[in-house]
């Protein structure tokens, strides 16, 4: 081929690879700390594996539709009931966090949970399961109220689960009464609407 051919071929040939270059690829899957493209930053939300008998499975009517991490305390006050002194639970005080490590809301007290964008929702405990492990907070299934349009909006279940951290110890003293005790935890949240 002579060299006023290549020239002429040479256009052609650089649009082609730009044009290669530029098809899409479909996005892999998302993993907890990778940042999420945009419009993307919650991966599917999966239910979690339960055991056969488990106390937190939600209504066969409901789907889960986002999963969040959290980072936080529990706290608890030391407490005399019966006679003897303890530590009792007063609230959580956590950061939820999306799959591209964005803090996308706080869980509180009551059972609370708030969004950025605004919404809320409130629960209260239907259910739990002991974790693997005794030191690590209890799987729990909560039935919420939502309120506010967002990410929260016609949430009605929420699962607790793959909880590491978070319990006390078992017993405090008589000179620690009424004093608060923080205990680090993490956690998944499971988030689920109707159908």
């Amino acid at each position: 081929m002579n060299r006023a051919n290549v020239l002429r071929l040479a256009p052609l040939v650089a649009l082609l690879l730009a044009g290669c270059a530029a098809v899409p690829q479909a996005p892999g899957p998302l993993t907890p700390g990778q940042p999420a493209p945009p419009g993307q930053a919650t991966m599917p939300a999966q239910p979690p594996s339960l055991g056969l008998f488990s106390r937190i499975r939600v209504p066969d009517e409901q789907q889960p539709v986002l999963r969040l991490a959290a980072r936080g305390v529990q706290v608890f006050r030391c407490e005399q009931r019966d006679g003897s002194f303890g530590w009792r639970f007063r609230l959580p005080e956590a950061e939820l966090i999306d799959v591209s490590g964005a803090v996308v809301g706080r869980h509180g007290a009551d059972f609370s949970f708030e969004h950025v964008d605004g919404s809320r929702l409130l629960g209260r405990v239907l259910g739990s399961d002991s974790a693997p492990r005794d030191e690590d907070l209890r799987w729990l299934l909560l039935a919420t109220r939502s309120f506010g349009r967002g990410a929260f909006d016609g949430i009605a279940h929420v699962q607790r689960v793959n909880t590491s951290g978070g319990m006390p110890p078992a017993r405090c003293e008589a000179a620690q009464a009424n004093q608060l005790l923080r205990v680090s935890f993490s956690a998944e949240f499971v988030f689920y609407r109707p159908r």
